[in-house]
């Protein structure tokens, strides 16, 4: 595998905005205080990556496909509101990924009104600032001692951009990386589909095409055992 990795208290994190680099970009100063869990793959996890994308009140169905060809034919629907989830794990059963498929902000407008997202007029939020939320959460938990023993604080932990892909079946086949990069730092890099609702390049693609933000994210499992030195990463 690849690899880089970060380090930093919950404090600067907050409160200071790092430099991007060539290879990735420090998000940490944008950090919400939404509420939802990212610290554990739940049940819920997809919805919860869905309210943080869109910031939807709208009531939402999670549904757990028990294998991954399951999920790769499942679709996330505006109305009724359903997102889908999938857990890949190693073959020792360790978690190493979940995927998400959620919806866009202009598409949930668009079959529940301007009150059901977000502006679709502001920049959209990536997979990236998923894995920004999971790194905060998770470090918030971490007690004294083991912050002083982990071997990644969040300022060492840097989000690469997201791989994008234009297809279901190059999202499906482009797993999220977790891996040390040459400045000895953890970087991860989500994958992410998103293809808006009323984006006029996927106005001929059919409907269940568009209004799509797919996600695969490291696990959070696995992110804190990186960040704890319980997975250790080669370069």
């Amino acid at each position: 595998m690849k690899g880089r990795i970060r380090s930093a208290y919950l404090t600067s994190i907050v409160v200071t905005a790092l430099g991007a680099s060539t290879m990735g970009t420090d998000l940490w100063a944008s950090s919400t205080s939404e509420p939802g869990s990212l610290v554990t793959s739940h049940r819920d996890f997809c919805a919860v990556v869905q309210r943080k994308l869109v910031d939807t009140p709208l009531p939402l169905t999670n549904k757990i496909h028990p294998s991954k060809d399951a999920f790769t034919e499942s679709k996330a629907s505006a109305k009724p509101t359903e997102t889908q989830q999938f857990s890949e794990r190693a073959p020792d059963g360790r978690l190493l990924g979940i995927s998400c498929k959620t919806k866009s902000a202009d598409h949930l407008r668009a079959e529940h009104g301007v009150s059901a997202s977000r502006d679709p007029a502001l920049p959209p939020r990536s997979c990236r600032d998923i894995h920004r939320e999971m790194v905060i959460q998770l470090w918030a938990t971490f007690d004294n001692d083991a912050r002083a023993s982990s071997a990644f604080a969040p300022h060492q932990v840097i989000l690469d951009a997201d791989t994008s892909s234009y297809t279901g079946s190059g999202w499906i086949g482009s797993p999220a990386e977790a891996y040390l990069g040459g400045d000895g730092k953890l970087h991860l890099r989500a994958s992410a589909l998103f293809a808006e609702w009323e984006d006029w390049r996927w106005k001929i693609m059919p409907k269940s095409f568009r209004g799509n933000h797919y996600c695969h994210l490291v696990a959070p499992e696995r992110i804190r055992a990186l960040m704890r030195g319980e997975e250790r990463l080669i370069r």
